[in-house]
Parts: C-alpha cells; sequence; structure tokens
C-alpha cells in the first residue's frame, strides 16, 4: 500500500533542520555531519522508513542500514520497525547490522570463492587482533636485533642508559603496534604482500618499509599458527566474493541503498565494501553516510579517521553542486 507524500511530509517535519536532509534524500549519495546528541538515529530511521515507503521494498529488495555496533543497530532497528507499523509497511523491508557481520553473511555465502576455511579457522576480535600485533612487534624486534639497534638509536642519541630506557619502552608498546596495526590494514586494503612492501621505493623509507614488511609478515605467521583470520581478512573476502560479476550482481539486485551510521569509524576497506553494494550498476551509488567529522572513536584500535569521512563529505558535496 502507498503512503499518501503529505504523510511522510508530516513524518519529515518532526525532525530538526539539520535531520531534514536525511529524510529528504531520494538517491545517490549523501554525508551528513552529526556530532553526539543530534538526535542521528531518530532522524535515520524517519530518512529509513520513509526511503522504504518510497521505494515500495519488500524481502526481494531491501534497504541496508549499517551500524557500529549492535546496540545501536537494535535501537535504529526498533524505531524503523515503528515507523513502519504506522504505515503499516513489511518489516522485512529492511536489514540493520555491524559492517562485520555483513561481510560475514556475504563471504559465508559464497564460500568457495573466498579463500578461508571457514569450518577450522577463527574470527578474531579486534581486542584480540591488538594483542596478537603486540605479539608481532616483540616477535620482530628479537628476530632482528640490528634493524632493531637502528631505530632505538635514530638520530641525536647520546648513549644515555636512561633515552635508550624511555626509547625502548616507546618503541615496544607504542611505536611498532602502532606501525604494525597500520601497516597491516593499509597493506590488505590494497592487496599487497610484505615483498611488495620490501620492493616498493620510498625516498629515505627503506628502514621503515622493511620493518613494517617484518611486522607484517610476523603477523601473518602469527595468524596461521593460531589458524585465525582478522576482520581485514573478513572483509577481504566479501569483496572478493563480489568479485565474482553474477554474485555482486546478486547482491545488488537485493540492496535498495545502503545507509551508514557512525561512518567516521569506517577504514578505507570498510568503505569500499558498502560502495560496492550500494552501486546499482547503472552507473550511480545510493550511499547515506552520517558521522561525526571531528572524531574517529575507534582510531585506537583501526586504521580508521575522520577526515576519510570528511573527505567523502566534500567530495559529495562538490559532485551535488
Amino acid at each position: 500500500m502507498a503512503v499518501p507524500e503529505d504523510v511522510l511530509w508530516q513524518l519529515r517535519q518532526r525532525l530538526r533542520l539539520g535531520q531534514q536532509s536525511m529524510a529528504d534524500w531520494q538517491g545517490g549519495t549523501l554525508a551528513v555531519s552529526a556530532v553526539p546528541g543530534a538526535g542521528k538515529s531518530t532522524g535515520m530511521a524517519v530518512a529509513a522508513a520513509i526511503a522504504i515507503a518510497r521505494g515500495g521494498l519488500g524481502r526481494q529488495r531491501q534497504l541496508v542500514v549499517v551500524t557500529f555496533t549492535r546496540s545501536a543497530g537494535a535501537n535504529i532497528s526498533k524505531k524503523i520497525r515503528e515507523h513502519l507499523e504506522q504505515f503499516r509497511l513489511p518489516a522485512n523491508s529492511f536489514v540493520v547490522g555491524t559492517l562485520h557481520s555483513l561481510a560475514l553473511q556475504i563471504a559465508l555465502s559464497h564460500r568457495t570463492l573466498v579463500g578461508i576455511d571457514f569450518e577450522n579457522a577463527i574470527l578474531i576480535s579486534e581486542v584480540q587482533k591488538e594483542r596478537l600485533l603486540k605479539r608481532a612487534a616483540v616477535t620482530w624486534l628479537r628476530q632482528h636485533p640490528r634493524d632493531y639497534g637502528l631505530l632505538l638509536e635514530g638520530k641525536g642519541f647520546d648513549g644515555d642508559d636512561g633515552e635508550r630506557l624511555r626509547r625502548d619502552t616507546v618503541l615496544r608498546t607504542e611505536v611498532l603496534p602502532a606501525l604494525a596495526r597500520a601497516t597491516v590494514t593499509t597493506a590488505k586494503s590494497g592487496n599487497l604482500s610484505p615483498e611488495d612492501l620490501r620492493r616498493a621505493e620510498v625516498p629515505h623509507g627503506g628502514l621503515i618499509l622493511a620493518v613494517a614488511a617484518g611486522l607484517y609478515e610476523t603477523y601473518n605467521r602469527l595468524l596461521r599458527e593460531e589458524e585465525a583470520f582478522d576482520f581485514d581478512d573478513m572483509l577481504l573476502a566479501a569483496l572478493r566474493a563480489l568479485d565474482d560479476e553474477a554474485v555482486r550482481r546478486q547482491w545488488q539486485e537485493r540492496v535498495f541503498a545502503v545507509f551508514e551510521d557512525e561512518a567516521q569509524d569506517s577504514t578505507p576497506l570498510q568503505t569500499r565494501l558498502l560502495e560496492v553494494l550500494a552501486d546499482d550498476g547503472m552507473g550511480s551509488c545510493h550511499l547515506v553516510r552520517v558521522g561525526d567529522p571531528n572524531q574517529a572513536i575507534n582510531s585506537t584500535f583501526t586504521t580508521s579517521d575522520r577526515f576519510f569521512f570528511a573527505f567523502f563529505a566534500i567530495a559529495v558535496n562538490k559532485s551535488n553542486g
């Protein structure tokens, strides 16, 4: 049953001025800046209900809403369902989940294409990954004392024991784990191997690239020893499945559009997955991203950075005139 436009307009008018751009969305890309307390879940729920009503969505073609946490997903899902009940629209017209659960669903649906043995391998959490990165850093420095010594001395080192101890502590606990974290996600995003990093020609960056490659290699070895895979592997697995034209068409025909919450916490690899799903196959990407341009909550454990969302917003505003 079609919902009259005046009814949708009345729902839209309940929103604050800053939220109404979501409700006015009718296709293409949209970036919405929302600081904490701006009522973004309320705005997203209203926008989702209006999009579902206008699109005549159902089980065969759904709106996909991606959240950062399951609790946020449950909250938005409840609000969308309330609006759909009011409009007497089907509740199966949308799905809500975390980006990781979405990637896992895609990978599990096409196991023969993804290269992961889901029967025997385990998915590690971000906290477990952080521990493994620290192990990789300690393992690497023990196996490469010469390179570690060069990092330790750096420039302007006068041999003072106190300074050596301070540098050693910072390198072990902060610098090397951070370098490993950035390298692993960035390299996997670009489908690069440790050897690719070693072969890269970067002026004055030979030692750092060698260290990064070594950390990446060590981390991958520890993953194999644990018979595990991480979220980046899972995202890559989903993208490998979507590289298949028939699979990609199947998912794109099923997805009407993607609404993303907490977009400032998405890594470039995660954004790539959403853009593939939101592509209609005819040159248009139907993606609404809502985020706080001033902070990235999850940057401690991932390579997420608020600037990625800021750049997306700038590009969208420019293309939309």
